[in-house]
């Protein structure tokens, strides 16, 4: 019916494509009207529910406060009323809602931004991997080993040479090596 790569083809999973994009994102098949990131107050403060019912069926006359006033037949009338007010939240529920807002919204957020844009992720993994090679790496751990030593010196007045080669192990004398030939340091 129709080869592979076809113009048809492409043309019916688009439109395949473009039906379902629109049945999820419209009408009460949505997804994004079910993304609720308030907290409702499940728990209301006052509930007032009222039902008023006047029948008059032939001659009425009253008032001072019980109304009608004047009937003569088939009068009647029905009132209804529901009120709820609901109790304040607290600062926990307001705190708690703001998080629930935040997530909500964040993660899919940065599942996008992770789809389009991944070069930012890249740049943010890049310079957490250099603080933490700052902060951890063979080139502080060699810092603070070659201070011990000198510190020693100046304390304990050893030479410089053997207190070095005390403190320091392979790696760090690598590194060291390292720097001075980038730097070319003699």
């Amino acid at each position: 019916m129709f080869k592979f790569g076809d113009k048809k083809e492409n043309s019916m999973k688009k439109t395949i494509l473009i039906f379902l994009t629109c049945l999820m994102l419209s009408g009460c098949a949505g997804i994004i009207p079910r993304i609720t990131t308030d907290t409702p107050n499940t728990v209301p403060q006052v509930t007032q529910k009222s039902k008023a019912k006047e029948i008059c069926k032939g001659k009425a006359e009253w008032d001072e406060m019980g109304n009608i006033l004047s009937c003569s037949k088939g009068y009647f009338r029905y009132d209804y009323g529901y009120n709820k007010q609901e109790r304040r939240m607290t600062i926990i529920e307001r705190v708690r809602s703001w998080f629930n807002a935040i997530l909500a919204w964040g993660i899919p957020g940065l599942i996008v931004l992770f789809i389009f844009f991944p070069s930012i992720f890249m740049a943010v993994g890049t310079l957490i991997g250099k603080l933490i090679e700052r902060a951890y790496g063979s080139a502080s751990i060699a810092l603070k080993r070659v201070v011990k030593a000198v510190q020693k010196t100046r304390k304990e007045g050893k030479d410089l040479n053997q207190a070095l080669e005390a403190e320091l192990d392979i790696k760090d004398k690598d590194y060291i090596a390292k720097v001075k030939k980038e730097e070319k340091i003699k």
